[in-house]
């Protein structure tokens, strides 16, 4: 009942800060779409306004009156144009591009395949054991955990933005936050208003959301370039099913870890079911996309400024796909200037750099202290990695062999299906026309991303960093594999075979060549006893009582944003369950520099050890601002003697928490001549 509750109440929230807004903006800008694209744009367009409206009210300590905006929204709506509206929707209508051409009807009841691949998705969520029953109570008092870093850094995020704007890192107290928290937000928004836990939101409500409406944007943007709902929901069903070719060597292996992550080492399935933000960023990417094709068909500055609106705003979200799309952007409004005299997509590009310039430049100044990233020339990783999971390291030696033999086989395996696509991405890019503008973008967007996937190494975070670049590149690669697919469809009903049985062959064989390894990685995921295909232990699985109890006293003692120092086992109930920072947490090496990290790294590890030989050292208590020690006793134990600056504020059988005391903190700092 209570689980229905939250899910009616998170429903009204959505309409009120999601698609109101949106809709506001809409009818303001005089765009008037078919319902479909009506609800996904609006919904994106909302939640972006509605996030920027949240984060310059916390920003202003105001948070607590956030509940006024969506009901003054609500209100501007109803009065202004809840009277005037007859029909606020129009039928689609499919720009006139020469690789656009209908030959469906307007209602072909592509909707019911469009809702089937919805709800699978949803079914998916229900399925894996990250989403849907992750951190909820038995009915013995414990709680079901999944113990994913990911989970717990986005949640830990979304509860710092509940109380502080900018936020400080959640997982290295006393630093700003460098990861982009577009995603965080909306959860942090919706729990203002709603007062719904974040992690209900995170893991139940609006990761539902996002999987909806980056479906619907998918959708919307491949039904109008292919002139099919029917190919555009088997787009949106290989975008988010579809994986590479990665079931071959692991069948003929039989190899027991996850194949996708094994041979190729970028999987597509893998981000979007794994509480990353690469899921409405997807959604986003392509919700700029459809407003860009928009305008290069029908032109005017509304389409313009929501094309170059979405696209910014994707660097809050993923900056990698962000820095993707504007560089393929840019690229191809130089060469459409120069070689067509065709001013569209360099009129596009121009502003979307103008609204980036203000968070390219507050980026720049926030990651100054930050982690340092660097790009670096590694030509060999991605294929090293591939020969040796294959067994094909030793004799693959040489440039020609390296080049001649690696290298396609990477590709074809990495693309799987895809690679029917790979013809009409050449041609898109070698031989373009004024009218192919949108085309050449896209083409540029999945070659560039291979191409740095393929050539550079991105640190600190390792390798995988780069793999974004062709995650990316793989989602957009979906649309010319499933044109081909089109074209061969058409070409078998123009010589007389009839539709049904060739478009039933045309779907099974797509899914048959691109679902195996996902099915395999979900079954992967599913097992309660494996992660990352390493067994967990059974105490990794589940909170006890004696670790809520603390996790409770917690939630009422502690002030949000309180710095708690965390002992064995217990840096995930902390940060998932309450609205506290840590010394150092997950992801911490990503998102302050080097020294610093490492500084604080073995400052923790020696407090540990000075406090098992009964010793307190003071110096990082002040450091990173530390509130509470919460221990287990029978890992860290007890000091011989208790010091005056901590007092023992709460104990169970298994936990002991203490409390520092500032003041007298501060009192014990040695004096300095």
């Amino acid at each position: 009942m209570q689980i229905f509750f939250g899910a009616c109440l998170f429903f009204v929230a959505v309409v009120l800060l999601a698609y109101v807004p949106g809709k506001l903006l809409l009818l303001s800008l005089k765009r008037r779409l078919s319902p479909l694209e009506d609800v996904t744009l609006a919904c994106f367009l909302g939640l972006i306004v509605s996030g920027l409206a949240y984060w310059l009210i916390t920003f202003t300590r105001l948070e607590r009156f956030y509940l006024i905006w969506p009901l003054t929204t609500a209100a501007v709506f109803l009065c202004r144009y809840g009277s005037k509206i007859k029909s606020p929707w129009r039928q689609p209508t499919l720009p006139a591009r020469p690789y656009q051409v209908s030959t469906d009807k307007s209602r072909d009841g592509s909707g019911v395949a469009l809702a089937a691949v919805v709800a699978l998705g949803v079914v998916v969520l229900a399925f894996l054991p990250l989403y849907y029953t992750n951190l909820t109570r038995r009915a013995d008092g414990t709680m079901r955990v999944r113990p994913v870093p990911d989970v717990f850094l986005h949640i830990a995020i979304a509860n710092e933005l509940t109380h502080t704007v900018p936020p400080q890192s959640p997982v290295f107290s006393g630093a700003p936050l460098t990861y982009h928290y577009g995603m965080d937000v909306v959860s942090a928004m919706f729990a203002n208003a709603t007062r719904l836990d974040t992690r209900d939101l995170m893991l139940r409500f609006v990761s539902t959301l996002f999987l909806a409406l980056s479906m619907l944007s998918v959708f919307c943007f491949s039904r109008s370039w292919l002139g099919s709902g029917y190919f555009g929901a088997l787009v949106v069903f290989l975008v988010f099913f579809g994986e590479d070719f990665s079931f071959i060597p692991g069948l003929l292996r039989g190899e027991k870890a996850d194949w996708s992550v094994r041979y190729f080492t970028a999987p597509t399935v893998f981000s979007l079911f794994y509480t990353n933000p690469i899921l409405p960023a997807v959604g986003l990417l392509f919700a700029a996309l459809f407003c860009l094709q928009h305008y290069l068909s029908e032109h005017g500055g509304a389409w313009l400024f929501l094309s170059a609106l979405l696209s910014v705003v994707l660097m809050e979200v993923k900056v990698f796909t962000a820095a993707q799309l504007m560089f393929s952007l840019g690229l191809a409004a130089v060469v459409y200037l120069f070689v067509f005299r065709t001013a569209d997509l360099f009129k596009v590009a121009a502003v979307t750099a103008a609204l980036a310039a203000p968070l390219l430049l507050a980026l720049y100044l926030g990651n100054k202290s930050g982690a340092h990233f660097t790009m670096t020339f590694d030509p060999s990783i991605y294929l090293s990695r591939m020969m040796e999971a294959l067994g094909t390291k030793d004799w693959l030696t040489g440039v020609v062999a390296f080049a001649g033999i690696a290298l396609p086989i990477y590709l074809v395996g990495c693309l799987g299906l895809r690679v029917i696509g790979v013809p009409a991405i050449l041609s898109a890019i070698f031989r373009p026309n004024p009218e192919s503008g949108l085309r050449f973008v896209l083409a540029l967007f999945v070659v560039i991303g291979l191409l740095v996937t393929l050539t550079c190494r991105i640190a600190p975070t390792g390798f995988y960093n780069s793999a974004w670049f062709l995650v990316q590149s793989k989602y957009g690669a979906w649309i010319f594999a499933v044109e081909v697919l089109q074209t061969l469809y058409r070409r078998a009903v123009w010589r007389g075979m009839r539709p049904e049985p060739i478009a039933g062959l045309i779907a099974v064989s797509a899914v048959a060549l691109s679902v195996p390894a996902t099915v395999q990685h979900f079954a992967l995921e599913r097992d309660p006893d494996r992660l990352f295909g390493e067994p967990l232990g059974k105490e990794l699985q589940s909170f006890n009582r004696e670790t809520l109890s603390v996790m409770d006293f917690l939630t009422k003692d502690a002030q949000p944003g309180d710095v708690v120092l965390p002992g064995d086992n217990l840096l995930a109930p902390i940060l998932a369950l309450t609205k506290c920072r840590v010394p150092v947490g997950y992801f911490a090496y990503g998102m302050v520099a080097r020294s610093e990290y490492v500084r604080r790294e073995s400052a923790v590890k020696q407090f540990w050890k000075d406090w098992r030989l009964g010793k307190v050292q003071q110096d990082l208590l002040r450091e990173a601002g530390v509130r509470y020690i919460v221990l287990r006793k029978t890992s860290e134990g007890l000091p011989a003697t208790i010091p005056v600056i901590i007092t023992n504020v709460f104990e169970n059988s298994e936990f002991t928490v203490f409390k520092v005391d500032p003041q007298r903190l501060s009192e014990t700092v040695p004096k300095t001549l």
